[in-house]
């Protein structure tokens, strides 16, 4: 696709292109004074927790006086005060785009922002829950040394995700029993509001215990070992999780443990392998018969499967398993548990970027770690493997990076037995872009195909919060090239800002339609339809044959999309669709413009409720299909 004038001739172009956006209305050059493009504040200084002076309208005319790092000095009547660059439009908007970048004053402060790396701004609204339990006050339970390990390893993934160091809550070892993960969890509850982000990482034993309370076919239950020797069964921690999942845009949980003693179909107890001049630990301890630690009598709970069963969306949960329900997972006293090493080190740089899109999803990072973990246990003929599974949102992205991109298929070593002699392993066969989230846990499996501009905004799609209702309709669904205009239809449950992106039916080009360089207005109430596009700008089909795919999003706050890389189509933007160009596009319409700000940053105690709203990174979305057909 791309978009043309009028008074374009080329038949050429007639061909290549998916759409063509005509101006219909006079569309007059604005000068200083500038133009508000939103609704906006003015702020007494430029921090979006500075004291308002007044409300600004959208199309409301102001005198700018200065611009500095994102924000703009303005005048509006008797008030001068400051607003967000993107805010206002004038015949400095390049300069003003430019500027667009992170502060190197209080808002900025010891940030790390680049468009390589991972992009470790501290959130606020971001959580995490540590426990790690290496040593236990009851007698018989193998103390696992490499916990030490896991507990800072589970810190480095926290401050990847975002989170703050004063939003991380630790509980170790004696300060692990049943009622203190009880109270933890309780205590995140509290702190956490709608919209925030999660992490829980659990790193000792797992157990399991005949369930006699609640059947009598001898099944047995799995939980965690807390460091009194009481469990945490899988349903209770379902129960504890449940509040803080149904408020959470994501809940990523972290289990670096096992419920099966079993080694080639025998109780292993306490039994420990050498490898590599050490001892690896198996991570469980069976609280009640010898049956209950052979993996065949297994009555799977996984916290996924509980959550769902309680009504939250498998796009909201992200559960990582170390091992499968009848395998055993192992704790290294040099390097903690071998999982969480595994991923560890594949979500900060070992991982590739196997269908080039840009970032790295968790089934990419998981199959990294699973190849890693296979590796390692290759030599142990008693092992019969250690599988991680994913349950829920396996699209989840953790942390956005400019990916590595694998220089040729990489292929997953064979974690599952195939169903015939001749079937090939599960990762060779590439797997859809984008899979319904399934709170079932399974192997991961990831696309090793290049994705295609489609393939791209599905997976800008599944980081949504999939609770929060919008409704985005095309009409009509088939359009005569040539002839039929786009009209889109956009009605959201709450207030925000409303993007519009659409990937060609060439299946290479992908553009940025809404907000565009003549509409920048792109406010929406709550339960207001607005209607696309609107006056001033048109879109009309121009082919070739095939379908679009258009992606509706409504984000809380604002997005800074001056960033992004591409070349002017009319007033539309087409993205540059390399690896940087893709990473910028997801994370750009992801994260909040104001995420620059200190008061979007400091959690804890501190943390400013006041401007939640403009610090959320949480969106809803659509994706919309509009097929092009030839005018009969």
């Amino acid at each position: 696709m791309y978009p043309y004038f009028a008074n374009f001739k080329s038949p050429r172009l007639a061909q290549l292109l998916l759409i063509s956006a005509w101006i219909f209305a006079s569309v007059h050059a604005a000068a200083e004074p500038m133009t508000v493009l939103r609704a906006t504040e003015l702020k007494a200084d430029r921090y979006i927790d500075a004291a308002s002076l007044a409300q600004l309208s959208a199309g409301q005319t102001v005198e700018s006086i200065k611009v500095e790092a994102g924000w703009v000095q303005i005048k509006s009547g008797d008030k001068t005060g400051w607003v967000r660059a993107l805010a206002v439009k004038g015949s400095n908007t390049a300069q003003i785009a430019t500027a667009s970048s992170l502060d190197s004053g209080r808002s900025g402060n010891n940030n790390s922002m680049v468009t390589t790396g991972i992009r470790s701004v501290p959130k606020a609204s971001r959580h995490a829950l540590i426990i790690g339990i290496g040593e236990y006050s009851v007698n018989g339970v193998t103390p696992l040394k490499g916990v030490t390990h896991d507990m800072q390893s589970a810190r480095v993934i926290s401050q990847a995700m975002s989170i703050p160091e004063e939003n991380i809550t630790y509980l170790r070892d004696s300060k692990a029993t049943a009622s203190e993960i009880r109270r933890g969890i309780q205590d995140l509850d509290a702190r956490v509001r709608p919209g925030d982000r999660v992490f829980v990482y659990y790193s000792g034993h797992g157990t399991r215990w005949l369930d006699t309370s609640r059947n009598n076919n001898g099944q047995c239950m799995e939980g965690l070992l807390a460091s009194d020797g009481y469990a945490v069964t899988n349903i209770e921690m379902s129960d504890l999780l449940s509040p803080i999942a149904k408020k959470t845009d994501k809940l990523m949980v972290f289990y670096d443990s096992c419920h099966s003693g079993g080694i080639a179909n025998q109780p292993l107890r306490t039994r420990s392998i050498n490898l590599a001049g050490t001892s690896l630990t198996p991570k469980f301890s069976n609280l009640s018969l010898e049956a209950c630690a052979k993996p065949s009598n297994m009555r799977t709970r996984s916290i996924s499967t509980e959550l769902g069963s309680k009504g939250i969306f498998p796009e909201n949960i992200v559960s990582i398993a170390a091992s499968r329900p009848d395998e055993v997972s192992f704790d290294n006293p040099l390097t903690g548990g071998m999982a969480t090493v595994a991923w560890r080190d594949c979500m900060l740089g070992k991982a590739k970027d196997l269908d080039q899109s840009g970032s790295l999803s968790v089934e990419e990072i998981t199959s990294c770690a699973q190849v890693n973990l296979t590796q390692s246990l290759a030599n142990q003929p008693d092992i019969l493997g250690q599988n991680m599974t994913i349950g829920g949102n396996k699209a989840f992205i953790p942390s956005f990076q400019v990916a590595s991109i694998a220089p040729e298929p990489v292929v997953t070593l064979q974690t599952a037995q195939p169903t015939s002699a001749n079937a090939p392993p599960a990762s060779n066969t590439p797997a859809p872009a984008l899979v319904a989230p399934s709170a079932t846990p399974s192997l991961p499996q990831p696309t090793l195909q290049s994705v295609k501009p489609r393939d791209l905004l599905a997976q800008i799609h599944a980081q949504r919060d999939a609770s929060r209702t919008l409704s985005s309709l095309a009409n009509p669904k088939r359009m005569r090239i040539l002839q039929d205009p786009l009209r889109l239809s956009v009605k959201s449950e709450r207030a925000g800002y409303v993007y519009v992106a659409l990937a060609g039916s060439d299946q290479k080009s992908l553009y940025l339609l809404f907000p565009n360089s003549l509409d920048g207005n792109n406010r929406i109430e709550a339960n207001q339809t607005i209607e696309l596009p609107k006056s001033g700008w048109r879109i009309t089909a121009a082919g070739p044959k095939g379908v679009n795919t258009v992606l509706v999003l409504v984000s809380d706050s604002p997005r800074d999309l001056s960033q992004l890389d591409g070349e002017k189509a009319g007033p539309f933007l087409k993205t540059l669709l390399n690896t940087e160009g893709k990473s910028k596009l997801q994370w750009l319409l992801a994260n909040s413009e104001n995420q620059d700000q200190q008061a979007c940053q400091t959690g804890g105690a501190k943390r400013n409720l006041l401007v939640g709203q403009d610090c959320s990174d949480g969106f809803a979305s659509a994706l919309v299909e509009i097929e092009e057909v030839e005018a009969k």
